[in-house]
């Protein structure tokens, strides 16, 4: 065998095994990447879940543990623990996480509260001005405490005109129930639990547009180490979005399979979900006053004057738009 055909086989036997090497690399799929996701009983939340139950998820190589713990506190102390990968939670909330560990990022936002939040009363105080005196339930120190807050001012009542008693929504029913409180904010649907008792809504979201801003946060360390899948998480999240919207009952019933409940248990009533759309302008700074930016230094500003926060923390550092598709 002359040189120049020795060369030719040499080559030919380097290029089988590297194609070979490449077949062989590509025929064995990447280990999907398992994400610990924590929410509260809010369907502004459920695009997670319809995201799950129709394999948007599966499709990111991305396996979905979803977990509901029923008290906002638990859930968010967790999610510093390192026991959530991802929570969805208030704005208002997240900032309150600062104080204790900064490292996470937000990175869309769900929903916006128009009206699925609400403060109910008994029958007996038909106007907000019946409040004074009154013992009002809400989380204190949560975003609760600046909505009720506001609409107070609105109204021409100060904070101290009723006495605040810290509750997590889930009880707001309960509390209503047994007399021990006058008032409770809570959402959907526990809102929708307490109208069975004979309560009333004596005033909602509705009334504070753009204040009540739900959002997605991811463990810094999780989304450094794993940006790819928290990309998938946010890919997957926006189209179980435009497929709930475009199929309301089917989406209904995909979330309600996740959660093992009935469909008709479901409703976005007072629930703006957010779209791609909405987040890039949400996440746009110049937009002043509709800018998550915006809200998060409403409810820090809040915080500071009330004594919640010790100190502001830096916005601009966990308010993070990379990982929107």
């Amino acid at each position: 065998m002359n040189t120049k055909l020795k060369y030719l086989v040499f080559m030919f036997t380097i290029l089988s095994a590297l194609l070979s090497s490449c077949i062989s690399r590509q025929s064995v799929p990447a280990e999907p990447t398992t994400i610990h996701f924590g929410f509260d009983y809010w369907a502004g939340y459920y695009p997670a879940l319809i995201a799950n139950e129709k394999e948007f998820y599966a499709a990111e190589n991305i396996i979905l543990d979803a977990r509901r713990p029923e008290n906002t506190d638990a859930l968010m102390a967790d999610f510093l623990a390192g026991k959530y990968d991802i929570i969805a939670v208030s704005v208002g909330d997240v900032i309150v996480l600062t104080q204790t560990n900064d490292d996470f990022y937000v990175i869309m936002s769900s929903d916006e509260s128009a009206g699925g939040d609400a403060v109910l009363v008994n029958p007996v105080i038909t106007s907000i001005a019946d409040l004074k005196g009154k013992k009002v339930g809400t989380n204190i120190g949560g975003f609760g405490e600046l909505f009720v807050t506001t609409v107070l001012k609105n109204n021409n009542i100060q904070p101290a005109d009723i006495t605040f008693v810290n509750m997590d929504a889930s009880e707001g029913p309960a509390k209503l129930r047994s007399g021990e409180l006058d008032a409770v904010h809570t959402w959907e649907p526990y809102v929708s639990e307490a109208k069975a008792d004979g309560n009333q809504i004596l005033f909602s979201s509705s009334d504070t547009p753009g204040l009540i801003i739900d959002v997605i946060a991811v463990r810094g360390s999780f989304a450094r180490e794993n940006p790819e899948a928290v990309k998938g998480f946010t890919k997957g999240w926006f189209k179980a979005v435009e497929y709930w919207l475009s199929n309301l009952n089917d989406g209904n019933a995909a979330a309600a399979a996740q959660l093992g409940i009935d469909p008709s248990e479901i409703s976005l009533d007072g629930i703006k979900l957010q779209n791609l759309e909405d987040n890039k302008v949400l996440f746009n700074q110049s937009n002043t006053s509709t800018s998550l930016y915006y809200a998060a230094q409403l409810y820090t500003d809040f915080f500071i004057s009330n004594g919640s926060l010790r100190s502001a923390p830096d916005i601009n550092k966990f308010i993070n738009p990379g990982f929107l598709p």
